[in-house]
């Protein structure tokens, strides 16, 4: 079936984007979500190829029950990364980009998607990665979720009658002499950027809906073209009315697309091992047997999953709803000889501590006085144990449900705070904090905010232990300012969180007083010698 051709095909444009993400830092999380279901979709694919080879006859079995959804995906998928491709024609890799001409490029793409059937490429991907996923369960005898997979079956098929019926009447228009459009980005010589992916149809000089905003209200869609009341609601991103494009690239993302979690682990990171101390992962709460129906009911979507024990089948994920913030953490577990378990839980009910190399989240009873286990989470570096550790926390703060009060587990155990201060930021005073961890020995910053309901929620983190070894890490600029040199921080808050940058590629700390600037070199040079 080819499905390591469309793998690789999937790859290639996540390749592209990655270009998208230096020049456009305010659309980075949404590109980076955009890269990390491209690959999500490239790693089903190749999973899905090895189970049609596979000489197991449970898997041979079920390879003729899926086959026909695999060409359903692949068709669609493929309409859609060619249409990636020709919006890359716009970018010339022979000559400089300037962040003009990919600003233009992203808004009409973007456009593009969204106009084509109503809803955005990233839930696209999405759905994409989520139908390949069932198939995957469904062929290795996994139990998928056969309602969930229906739904998706027949959103991928509306989109593909949509798509089908756009090449049939660009068809129709060549073969009566139609000109070709004047927008198309295919009428042109092949460009060098078009030429970095595997050559694929070109879909007839395939004709773009216009990304000027249109003068009156589009007709709405044919409901024998597109059918969304059979789409899951966390898939197709709200009304069915028509969509009226503005010119403001902010109106035509999804809020939750560009949360700041779906960045969090799609970056590169150091890796400093900690020992294995404590029981593998796993959830000892109560299951819960409709929960992923029950969570697009209530309009939750995903924002990111992560594997545990060494990608033997238990993943943790986060969910969040947009219109209040609201936030789930959900563990699934594996079983050989009947249905995953899901298990899931409000974050504001919850508190999380450090055990060994294990992460242990707890429900809280009586305020607090009393916690319980509920899933033990094992982790084999410090810097995926910290990051887990400040999602969950920023994720917590910012649920606009009922608070949590007298909170315990803003700092995590095993850490020793080197230095604690206020820097100045976005003009609003943050504490600023240097912790070690006492096993591994790794070094990182933390701002945190200072003041108000939400005091100790991280705003975003940086590991500096291979930076506070280097003479020109630091620079100062004044009394209370200094440089960082390479400085990589993770954000736990939305986009318009921003640290201010100088010429070079450092950025600006501002401290609140000259003593804690002092106080701040002075240990990180002391870090220096011990690190």
């Amino acid at each position: 079936m080819a499905l390591r051709t469309s793998a690789t095909n999937a790859e290639d444009v996540a390749a592209g984007f990655m270009r998208f993400r230096e020049p456009l830092p305010e659309h980075a999380t949404e590109i980076t979500g955009l890269i990390a279901d491209l690959y999500g979709i490239s790693t089903s694919l190749n999973a899905l190829e090895e189970l049609t080879r596979s000489g197991d006859f449970r898997y041979r079995r079920n390879v003729p029950l899926v086959r026909p959804d695999l060409e359903l995906v692949r068709a669609s998928l493929k309409y859609t990364l060619e249409d990636i491709v020709d919006f890359f024609g716009n970018i010339d890799p022979r000559s400089p980009a300037t962040r003009e001409i990919y600003k233009r490029t992203w808004f009409e793409l973007s456009t593009f998607f969204r106009r084509e059937i109503n809803y955005s490429l990233a839930t696209r991907l999405r759905k994409y990665k989520l139908f390949l996923r069932e198939l995957e369960d469904f062929t290795a005898d996994h139990f998928p979720d056969k309602g969930f997979m229906s739904d998706l079956r027949d959103g991928i098929k509306a989109l593909l009658e949509v798509q089908d019926n756009r090449l049939a009447l660009r068809i129709g228009g060549l073969e009566i002499g139609g000109p070709a459009s004047s927008d198309s980005h295919s009428t042109g010589p092949s460009s060098p950027m078009s030429e970095r992916f595997p050559r694929m149809r070109r879909s007839y000089e395939r004709h773009r809906p216009p990304t000027l905003p249109p003068q009156s209200p589009q007709p709405p869609l044919s409901p024998s073209t597109v059918t969304f009341s059979d789409m899951p609601p966390s898939l197709s991103e709200g009304s069915t009315s028509p969509t009226t494009i503005s010119t403001a690239p902010s109106m035509l993302s999804n809020p939750v697309n560009e949360h700041w979690a779906k960045g969090v682990f799609a970056r590169d990171i150091p890796r400093t091992r900690i020992p294995f101390v404590g029981d593998n992962s796993e959830c000892v709460g109560d299951p819960h047997p409709r929960l992923r129906r029950f969570l697009i009911e209530n309009e939750f979507e995903e924002l990111l999953q992560l594997p545990f024990n060494d990608g033997a089948g238990f993943c943790v994920y986060f969910y969040v709803r947009q219109e209040d913030r609201r936030a789930r953490i959900v563990c699934e577990v594996p079983h050989a000889t009947r249905s995953n378990e899901y298990f899931c839980y409000p974050l504001n009910l919850l508190e999380i501590c450090r055990e060994g190399s294990c992460l242990q989240i707890c429900r809280r009873r009586r305020a607090g006085t009393e916690l319980h286990l509920w899933a033990n989470l094992k982790f084999n570096t410090i810097e995926k144990m910290v990051l887990f550790f400040c999602t969950f926390l920023a994720l917590r703060s910012q649920d606009m449900g009922k608070p949590v009060s007298h909170i315990l587990d803003c700092e995590l155990d095993g850490e020793e705070e080197i230095f604690g201060g206020q820097i100045v930021e976005n003009n609003t005073l943050h504490a600023l904090r240097i912790y070690q961890d006492t096993t591994s020995k790794a070094v990182r910053l933390q701002a945190s905010i200072h003041r108000g309901e939400m005091k100790r929620a991280p705003l975003w983190t940086a590991f500096i232990t291979d930076n506070v070894q280097s003479s020109g890490w630091i620079r100062r600029m004044d009394s209370k300012s200094l440089y960082l040199r390479h400085l990589r921080r993770t954000v736990f808050f939305p986009p318009e969180f921003t640290l201010p940058q100088g010429r070079k590629p450092e950025y600006i700390l501002r401290f609140a007083s000259k003593s804690d600037t002092d106080d701040f070199i002075e240990a990180v040079e002391e870090l220096a010698i011990d690190v």
